[in-house]
């Protein structure tokens, strides 16, 4: 495996995430202040029942071509390319076009029934024909990042969102007087035109840079097996999954107006603050971690294949103490400035009282995105699954109890649990299969000593000084400066980070010289 390969790859990952992460937060706090806090709560509730036919039609594909792509070009497993490509868009194809119809036909019932909100409707329907085009699209992405292409895949985020906002910002004035139904859907069928535009680009990028592939033999049938037999299990987990979400996020919305004395407006105004509000800003910094989680599946597989262990614990051993590192020092921003975020992003005091509360969570819910990443890309697609499972039926059993007493922050320390949970089941098989050990003091006790430290130094700066001084969005921004400039010095300081690190980062941008 190539460091340089890696790095390489993720910094463009990360570049065309950072571009559409911000592309979409200050587009977020845009549909927010056009919606307000029910309408979102609305948007969220569509996005819900979405997400679980969006993942029944599309999850696992985009990994399971990404994985057989990579290991056909290190060990020459399945015979061509090209073959995993067709037979992986064929079948997604299939399952995508069924489910939009499904979604299409039986919007009434699902808006009505299993939402139990009318307005619901005509979102599902703008939704519907979103899914084929989503399904191309990760197939094509898998396969470029596969092939160390990182560029294609990750402008064509850039070109989905730029094209998805461009639409919003053009017809929302025309629809918000009509109402939150018309609202929510101007909302949602932008998303459905970010997805057509981003799966012409790609399929077009394709078939303009496509080689011929000479002398292998396809084994359509075979490679369509083996497709199945690894995306079946993640798509059975992440359809589970969202199943028992969408369950959980009507259990909380249900418990929320007994809470609120049968206040269903104020139920779906707090779920819309925590769902569209607070964890977008989250997971806003998870950029660098997804760039490199996508960036290193293939390069996990192709290592996994070829049966080089001390390459893949490597590369393991290296992306968690990095997540661990990045993920304490998050939690330190977020404790250091939670009402100013809400307030300036959102206008609600609440979303800095939830953020100060959750952000505890960002190591957590980093270190899963990271590990369950990594188990997929060696072959443990069951794990997650069966953490998953577990997981999503112990949070319906505690809001079902716990959320009509206790309102949202009830549900609150029921997130903190269960992320808790997931991740270190998830990080205990990743240790167990990649034989790697988890360097407690170097990369957790250590660094939450240095992040409370420069914590502490910056907020006395800001209370006494930069928030007198600047305005808010700047004090904010040099306070975040002045804290990483200090964190990092701590972590050499510390021995968190050493030499050997620097070294090892540096040579993954040099290009050694081709022998003459």
């Amino acid at each position: 495996m190539s460091k340089r390969t890696i790095v390489h790859g993720a910094l463009i990952v990360l570049a065309a995430s950072l571009i559409t992460r911000i592309l979409g937060f200050v587009f977020r706090v845009y549909i927010s202040n056009q919606l307000g806090a029910e309408g979102m709560g609305l948007y969220q509730l569509v996005l819900s029942l979405y997400m679980l036919v969006v993942t029944f039609a599309t999850s696992g594909i985009s990994v399971a071509v990404s994985r057989m792509v990579a290991e056909q070009l290190e060990v020459n497993k399945y015979g061509s390319t090209k073959t995993v490509l067709r037979m992986s868009v064929a079948y997604s194809l299939l399952i995508s076009i069924a489910a939009g119809i499904l979604l299409f036909a039986f919007a009434v019932p699902l808006g009505n029934q299993i939402l139990k909100d009318g307005r619901t409707i005509l979102s599902l329907r703008c939704l519907a024909p979103s899914l084929p085009f989503m399904a191309v699209s990760a197939c094509i992405r898998g396969y470029y990042f596969a092939r160390r292409d990182s560029f294609k895949p990750s402008s064509a985020q850039v070109i989905e969102q730029v094209a998805k906002m461009a639409f919003i910002v053009a017809v929302i004035g025309w629809w918000l007087p009509y109402g939150d139904a018309f609202a929510c859907a101007a909302t949602v069928l932008g998303m459905t035109v970010g997805e057509i535009v981003s799966c012409a680009y790609v399929v077009f990028t394709y078939y303009a840079g496509r080689k011929k592939e000479r002398g292998v033999v396809t084994k359509r049938w075979k490679t369509l097996k083996t497709i199945l037999g690894i995306s079946v299990p993640i798509q059975t987990s992440s359809t589970l999954h969202s199943a028992l979400r969408l369950i959980e996020n009507l259990l909380i919305i249900s418990g929320l107006t007994v809470f609120t004395h049968g206040n269903s407006s104020a139920a779906i105004g707090s779920y819309g603050i925590l769902k569209g509000m607070v964890l977008p800003l989250l997971s806003f910094p998870t950029s660098l971690i997804s760039a490199l989680v996508t960036t290193l599946v293939p390069e996990v597989a192709g290592a996994n294949a070829g049966g080089k262990d001390q390459t893949v614990a490597r590369a393991v051993r290296r992306v968690l103490q990095l997540t661990l590192l990045m993920s304490v020092f998050i939690v330190s921003v977020f404790m250091l400035f939670p009402e100013q975020l809400g307030t300036m992003f959102y206008g609600e005091r609440e979303v800095g009282e939830m953020l100060k509360l959750l952000c505890f969570i960002c190591p957590f819910m980093y270190l899963e995105m990271v590990t369950v990443g990594i188990l997929n890309a060696v072959g443990e697609q069951v794990s997650p699954l069966r953490y998953n499972i577990i997981d999503s039926v112990l949070r319906i059993g505690m809001i079902f109890f716990f959320v009509p007493k206790g309102g949202i922050y009830a549900f609150l320390w029921i997130m903190i649990g269960s992320n808790l949970l997931t991740s270190l089941l998830n990080l205990r098989r990743l240790l167990k299969v990649t034989s790697v050990k988890l360097e407690f003091f170097s990369w957790i006790a250590k660094p939450g000593i240095a992040a409370a430290a420069v914590g502490l130094l910056v907020k006395l700066l800001c209370d006494h000084w930069m928030f007198a001084v600047f305005p808010t969005w700047l004090a904010i921004l040099v306070g975040i400066g002045v804290a990483s400039v200090c964190y990092i010095l701590l972590l050499f300081l510390l021995g968190c980070v050493t030499k050997k690190d620097i070294l090892w980062f540096k040579d993954c941008f040099h290009t050694p010289k081709k022998a003459k």
